[in-house]
């Protein structure tokens, strides 16, 4: 297909976590992807939550390798009362060549917050948040609220602290570790804190 007159439904760049043993993209990520995109072209047709009832038989004609870019192109079949079947190609570009991996064809129903199917024209339920709305054609960014201002930082103190009990100044406390971690009075090693 031509990206210059149709619109992909999804198109992404495939990486080694999808990987097989084989070094292959694994079909289960190519088959996700395939849903996915059935889902988008068929949420189009429904004020409602689209699920997945059934996907036909996927073929595949050649593997997908790392670093390819997958694109799942869409074509709505059949619109039924409650359905949506829109069928799926598969392709990969690599190194400029697009290679047809395979097609897929899956249908949709609507269903509302029970489960249910219900009519793809049936008006939502305004009070359950199982019903959803077309992506709006425009997109409105509220800017983040100015952070609040930072308290000014205590000013460094230069006086030294001396820890050491009167009269045991220049000395080391019976008990107490030295710098090489040893023992203090319970018997309890200690190890040396790191700055």
């Amino acid at each position: 297909m031509n990206c210059e007159t149709k619109c992909p439904a999804i198109r992404l760049v495939m990486f080694p976590a999808d990987t097989n043993p084989s070094g292959n993209i694994f079909g289960g990520i190519i088959l996700s992807h395939i849903d996915v995109a059935g889902a988008i072209a068929a949420r189009l047709h429904s004020r409602h939550r689209m699920v997945t009832v059934c996907m036909k038989e996927v073929v595949f004609k050649k593997p997908v390798k790392v670093g390819d870019i997958l694109t799942c192109w869409t074509e709505v079949t059949n619109i039924g009362r409650t359905s949506v079947t829109v069928k799926i190609r598969v392709e990969a570009e690599r190194h400029g060549e697009v290679i047809h991996v395979t097609d897929g064809e899956a249908i949709y129903v609507s269903v509302d917050a029970q489960d249910k199917p219900i009519p793809l024209a049936s008006e939502p339920v305004s009070d359950t948040h199982a019903d959803i709305s077309p992506a709006p054609s425009t997109c409105a960014i509220e800017p983040p609220p100015p952070a609040p201002a930072a308290a000014p930082a205590p000013a460094p103190t230069t006086e030294k602290v001396d820890s050491a009990p009167e009269g045991k100044k220049g000395k080391k406390e019976k008990g107490k570790k030295n710098k090489k971690g040893k023992k203090d009075k319970q018997g309890k090693s200690k190890k040396k804190k790191c700055c």
